[in-house]
């Protein structure tokens, strides 16, 4: 299991297609088996090869990836529903950070799968902004987390959330893209 950082926060990271991988990510932060975590990958061509993406998501994609956003699609037949959101989404994120960059091209160049990209926290605890801080909310579990990349202090809102099935463009969440900044790009 990899700590990195993203341009928000800092994530965790496990073979996304790795159902025991996942299972112990799960275990980890103590979530949900049936909340989905988003998957960090290197560009649009690795979406493409797990997920349907409708001509607004390439709109929204062209302005705001790599970046703070987070694109919820739904996933193609080829990618195991047990893996994926219990409708058969994924959010996918492509970072704009350095070290988040490095590490999701090194995981992909080894594995050739996507990398989770979900916070690094206790589910319903606090999003922490240093590896230290997320060390200790961790307890006696941290020890789980076999690969830290520390990029400094983290700061900052969530990704923007937008879930594009079809023509359908619903914001999910917002962080530092608006949802009448995503709206515009669809005009």
């Amino acid at each position: 299991m990899i700590l990195y950082p993203t341009e928000t926060l800092y994530a965790l990271g496990v073979n996304a297609l790795d159902e025991a991988a996942l299972a112990r990510l799960y275990a980890l932060k103590e979530r949900d088996s049936a909340k989905a975590s988003s998957w960090l990958v290197r560009s649009m061509d690795d979406v493409e090869k797990c997920a349907v993406v409708p001509k607004k998501a390439v709109q929204i994609a062209e302005k705001f990836l790599p970046g703070k956003l987070t694109l919820v699609l739904e996933t193609l037949p080829s990618v195991s529903r047990n893996v994926t959101a219990t409708d058969g989404t994924i959010g996918f994120r492509i970072s704009s950070d350095p070290f988040a960059k490095k590490t999701v091209e090194e995981f992909m160049g080894h594995h050739n799968a996507p990398l989770t990209c979900t916070s690094a926290n206790v589910s319903g605890l606090a999003t922490l902004g240093t590896v230290g801080e997320v060390q200790q909310q961790f307890g006696a579990k941290a020890h789980l987390i076999t690969k830290i990349v520390d990029g400094g202090p983290r700061k900052g809102l969530a990704s923007t959330v937008v879930r594009v099935i079809g023509d359908e463009v619903t914001v999910l969440r917002e962080g530092d893209i608006t949802e009448k900044e995503i709206r515009e790009v669809l005009l």
